[in-house]
């Protein structure tokens, strides 16, 4: 499928049900995945790949999965597929291959939600950061919406750890 650009998921899904492997299995998953450029799947085959360490293969599947989060408007899905494609990649010593070329780029924040972030990854309340910032509750919660969404977050569980790896 990379070098000839022949669909081969049918060929691939035959050989996974035909023997007991389960690389082979989530090869077949990734190429009709990437064949029908179904984001969620390409997110499960890298998912699949990462627990059998097959890193480079995990990387590329979850750029792909990026690049069809990406596509379909699925802005908050395909920043945090694209930030898992890039802790994976990292692991494989500067691996570069087609699969891994990035066509998402994360948003960056605007100083203002970089701001309202950090406070909030600190702990801070959206009441404490508004009295602080000298701004409204629903301003904050407005701000800290649209910096989840660029970091590919849903709470503020996960603002550290984005913030650690989005600077």
């Amino acid at each position: 499928m990379r070098t000839t650009g022949e669909d081969t998921s049918g060929r691939l899904r035959e050989l996974a049900d035909a023997c007991d492997s389960p690389l082979v299995s989530a090869r077949a998953r990734h190429a009709a995945a990437a064949r029908a450029r179904d984001a969620r799947e390409l997110a499960g085959a890298a998912d699949d790949f990462e627990a059998l360490g097959a890193m480079l293969l995990a990387a590329e599947a979850a750029s792909g999965a990026a690049d069809a989060f990406s596509r379909a408007g699925d802005r908050r899905a395909a920043t945090a597929a694209l930030r898992h494609a890039n802790d994976l990649a990292a692991a494989c010593e500067g691996a570069a291959t087609p699969g891994l070329v990035q066509v998402a780029s994360a948003v960056p924040l605007s100083g203002r939600e970089r701001e309202i972030v950090t406070l909030a990854a600190e702990g801070m309340s959206s009441k404490d950061i508004a009295e602080r910032l000298y701004l409204s509750v629903r301003t904050v919660d407005n701000h800290l919406q649209h910096a989840y969404a660029k970091l590919g977050v849903s709470s503020r569980a996960g603002l550290a750890q984005a913030l650690g790896s989005e600077s």
